[in-house]
C-alpha cells in the first residue's frame, strides 16, 4: 500500500471516530443533572421560569434535533454563543483568547519531557544496572507516581511561599509582548506538567534501547571495530527511537488533559481553566466545544504519528493491505 493510500484510509477512519465522540459528548452533557437554565436563574429557583429559559435556549427540543442543530453549525465553524461563562460571547472567541497559553504550555512541557526523557532513557540502557541506571529508574518512578496537580502545589509552596518567587503563580504574559516574563511565568507550570511525561518517555526509551543493543546488527558493528559511542549514537539510538515517537505523539493528548488541573492550580487563564469554569456553570456549548477540540487534537496527533511511523517503517502500511 502506498503512503498516500494509507494516509487517505486513516483520514476516512477519523470521520466515524469524531462523530461518535461528538454524540457521546452531547449526550453526556444533556443527561447530567442541573443545567444552564438553573445557573442563569440563580438562587431564586422557579420551575416555570426555568422551563421558559429552557425553551428560549432550545433545550426542550428532542435530543436528535438539538444535536443536529449543534453539529451542523459546528461543521461550519459556528460553535454558538456562551450561555453562562460569558453570556452572549461566541465560544470560538473564548477558545481563541486562551488557546495560545495552553498550546505554549503543552509545547514547552513536551520539549522538557523529550529533553529529559530520551537522554535519561539512553543513559539508563547503556549503563544498565549501574548507579546511573538506578537513579534514572528511581526518577522515572517518582515522576509517574506524583500527580501533576500535587507537584504544582509543592512547587508553589517551595518557590512561591518559602522562597518568595512570583514566577508562574497567577500570571501570564503573551510571548509577543514580553518573551522573558512569559517564560518566567510558565517555568513552574511546565515543570509540573512535563515531569510525568518525561518519566514515561524515559521508560520507553530505556526499554527500546535495551532491546536494540541486543540485536545482531549491533553486535556485528561492535565486532567490526566500530567505537561504542558511534554504535550507540548512530545505530542503536536511531532505531530505538522509532517506537518512542509514538509515545511522544500520544502524550500530546495527555498534556492537554493535564493542562486542565495545572492551569487551575497556577491560576492560568487557559483552556483548562475555561473548561473547569464551564463545567461549574453548566455551559453546555463551551464544554462540548472544548472536549471536542481536545478530542480532535488527540485524533490528529495520533494520525500524524501513524503517518510518520508508516513512513519510517513501510511494513506498517503493508500490513493494512
Amino acid at each position: 500500500m502506498s503512503l498516500w493510500r494509507y494516509v487517505l484510509k486513516r483520514l476516512l477512519l477519523i470521520v466515524p471516530v469524531l462523530f461518535g465522540v461528538s454524540v457521546l459528548i452531547f449526550g453526556m452533557m444533556h443527561l447530567a443533572p442541573g443545567g444552564p437554565a438553573a445557573v442563569l436563574l440563580g438562587p431564586l429557583q422557579n420551575e416555570q421560569i426555568i422551563q421558559e429559559i429552557r425553551r428560549n435556549l432550545g433545550l426542550n427540543q428532542p435530543f436528535y434535533v438539538q444535536y443536529w442543530r449543534w453539529a451542523s453549525s459546528a461543521v461550519q465553524g459556528d460553535l454558538g454563543n456562551s450561555w453562562t461563562v460569558q453570556q452572549g460571547t461566541p465560544v470560538t472567541t473564548l477558545i481563541s483568547e486562551r488557546l495560545l497559553l495552553t498550546f505554549e504550555l503543552a509545547l514547552l512541557s513536551e520539549i522538557l519531557a523529550v529533553s529529559i526523557g530520551i537522554p535519561a532513557g539512553i543513559i539508563g540502557a547503556v549503563y544498565q544496572n549501574r548507579s546511573a541506571d538506578h537513579l534514572s529508574r528511581i526518577g522515572a518512578l517518582a515522576g509517574i507516581s506524583i500527580p501533576n496537580f500535587w507537584l504544582g502545589i509543592v512547587l508553589i509552596m517551595v518557590f512561591g511561599v518559602t522562597l518568595g518567587f512570583e514566577w508562574g503563580i497567577g500570571g501570564w504574559v503573551s510571548p509577543f509582548d514580553d518573551p522573558v516574563s512569559n517564560l518566567q511565568n510558565l517555568l513552574l507550570p511546565v515543570i509540573a506538567l512535563g515531569t510525568a511525561h518525561a518519566a514515561i518517555i524515559q521508560r520507553m526509551t530505556r526499554s527500546e534501547m535495551l532491546e536494540t543493543l541486543n540485536q545482531d546488527y549491533v553486535r556485528t558493528a561492535r565486532a567490526m571495530g566500530i567505537s561504542e559511542r558511534e554504535v550507540i549514537l548512530k545505530d542503536a539510538t536511531k532505531n530505538a527511537l522509532i517506537p518512542v515517537v509514538t509515545v511522544i505523539g500520544i502524550s500530546i493528548g495527555g498534556l492537554l488533559n493535564g493542562a486542565v488541573l495545572t492551569e487551575t492550580v497556577f491560576n492560568l487563564p487557559g483552556l483548562g481553566k475555561l473548561l473547569i469554569l464551564a463545567i461549574s456553570r453548566r455551559d453546555y456549548r463551551v464544554i462540548q466545544a472544548l472536549i471536542l477540540f481536545i478530542a480532535c487534537v488527540f485524533v490528529f496527533a495520533n494520525l500524524a504519528v501513524d503517518i510518520m511511523y508508516a513512513y519510517l517503517n513501510p511494513r506498517i502500511r503493508e500490513g493494512g493491505e
